[in-house]
This record gives structure tokens, sequence and C-alpha cells, in this order.
């Protein structure tokens, strides 16, 4: 049998982790807003977030020089992710339309037009135009982000600006919107034994970005427990709300009489029971767009413990 995987070494690098994370906090909105613009929509886009820092840490790890300009840096370890998911998950394109680009682009009709290019565009059409139209990155600042030449940027551009019109994409399945309710229910009663009944046996749990946990003996005995503690001066309530067309579990905080978003859980069901749970606590980025598009105020945790 072997040993547990403990050593001092993984402690290490752990600490190292959440300084590196510090050092990256100034440009964690720019990073959410670039992977905002990639993908179709936020759930996409924290976890395009989380998996650039990820990869951004192993990198950065194995770099033999000084990363001069940690911000393009950063939007190229996204744009590489990007590519490699959209590979993974290729949409098939239907009818996509070609429409003559005009030369000087009204930034208002770019931001409009997001909504069908993020579900049409190729990564590196989107990429482009993310950095060029959106943020302002030059010809050659956006090629350099994109590895490529300002001749391939001006095409992708073009190309970009012209495909208005994008395909129905296809929906992610639902999760039982009744298990959520009875999730829900237990969780603002802070009654764990019914909460972990709810679980399925070998049901995972993610923390975005700090941690997961195997089994439902684990998530109760970590992040659950950890959650609903009755003797913090505070207190939690979960309701099911439609977001962004899809049943999430909206956690709001109860403090001095006052409420506001805190979390949000996003399930996966499967025969009567939960099989996978993530929670959105460390990620204030997204939750910020959360609670704006509820009209409620929210209450930030950081982004690690």
């Amino acid at each position: 049998m072997t040993d547990a995987l403990d050593l001092p070494e993984l402690k290490a690098a752990r600490q190292a982790r959440r300084e590196f994370l510090d050092r990256l906090e100034p440009l964690r909105s720019d990073l959410y807003a670039y992977c905002r613009r990639l993908t179709a929509n936020a759930f996409d886009a924290e976890d395009l977030v989380q998996e650039s820092l990820a990869r951004a840490f192993t990198q950065a790890a194995q770099a033999h020089s000084p990363i001069t300009n940690p911000r393009a840096w950063l939007f190229r370890v996204a744009t590489n992710a990007y590519v490699d998911s959209y590979r993974r998950h290729s949409p098939v394109l239907t009818n996509a339309l070609e429409h003559a680009a005009p030369s000087n682009p009204d930034p208002a009709e770019v931001r409009d037009a997001w909504a069908e290019l993020v579900t049409l565009l190729p990564p590196q059409e989107r990429a482009a135009l993310a950095l060029k139209d959106l943020f302002g990155y030059t010809l050659a600042e956006t090629a350099d982000v994109l590895r490529t030449s300002v001749g391939a940027v001006k095409a992708a551009l073009h190309r970009g600006r012209g495909r208005l019109t994008a395909p129905e994409r296809q929906p992610r399945p639902a999760p039982d919107r009744r298990l959520l309710d009875a999730v829900a229910a237990a969780f603002t009663a802070y009654d764990i034994p019914r909460l972990t009944a709810l679980l399925l046996a070998d049901a995972d749990s993610e923390i975005m970005g700090i941690l997961t946990e195997y089994g439902a003996d684990s998530i109760r005995d970590g992040s659950i427990e950890h959650t609903l503690d009755p003797s913090k001066p505070y207190r939690y309530t979960a309701e099911v709300v439609d977001l962004w067309g899809e049943p999430v579990l909206v956690i709001r905080i109860v403090r001095d009489g006052k409420t506001a978003v805190n979390d949000l859980m996003r399930l996966t069901t499967e025969a009567d029971k939960v099989r996978s749970i993530r929670w959105y606590y460390f990620s204030p980025n997204f939750l910020t767009e959360v609670a704006a598009a509820l009209e409620e105020p929210v209450e930030l945790n950081g982004h690690h413990y």
C-alpha cells in the first residue's frame, strides 16, 4: 500500500501558491473580464480563470527569466487554456454568415455582438477581438499575446467582426429542481445529517481554486460542517434561483440584520442525489456579477483563506 502523499514540499508548494495568487490579485479583475469575453457565460469564465491561474503557477515555476509583462503573460496563458478547451469541446457551427466588416467599428456594436460572437467564433478570433476592441491592445500587443503576426491579427479581426449570426448553444443538462430545493431547505436549516444524506456516497465538492473533497463523508466533515457552524456570529441561507438560464443555489449571509450574497453552489445531480458541488466562495469577480444580476448587495471573501 502506498504511503499517504503528505510531503513537506507539498506544504511549501501550497504556501508558494497562496503568495503567487496574492501577487496576481491586482490583475485578477482584468483576467476575469478577459475570460468573460472569451466564454459564453460567467460560469465558464470562472472555470477559465481557475484553469489559467493553475497553469500560470506551473509555468511561472518553470520559467528561467523574469516575467516582465505579467498582464499580457496572464492573458496569453488564458488564451492557450481557452484554445485547448475549445478543441476538446468544439461546437458544431452551422449557417455561419460572412459580412463585410466596417473599417471603423462602433465599440458599442462590438460589445453588443459578443452574445453572438462567443458562440460562433474560433478562439483566435475571439481573443483578438477581446484584446484589440475591448481591452485597447495595439495590433502588435495583440499579436504578441497570441504569438502570431500582425497580419494574422488583422485577418482574425476582419473575420471576427463579420460573423454576427450564431447558432443556438446546447444547454447544460439541468439539475433536478426538487433535489435542489431539498438541498436549500436542509442547508438553511443547518441540518447536516439531512444535507449529507442527499449526496451520493462518492460525490465530490470543489471550492473553486482552493480545494476538492471526495466522498460524502469528506464533504460533510469539511466544507459543510465548516460552513454550517452554529457558533459563528452570522447565519447562512440558501435559495434556488434561476440564473443565466440555470437553477443554482444562491447563498446569502445574514449578519447584524443585513443580508448579502456571499456564495453560490452549482450542483450536478444523478439518481435523485447530488453528484457534485461547486462553491464560488473565493471567486470575488464572479460573485460581484452574480449579485449585480440579482440586484442585491454582496459580501466578498477574497480569493483564498
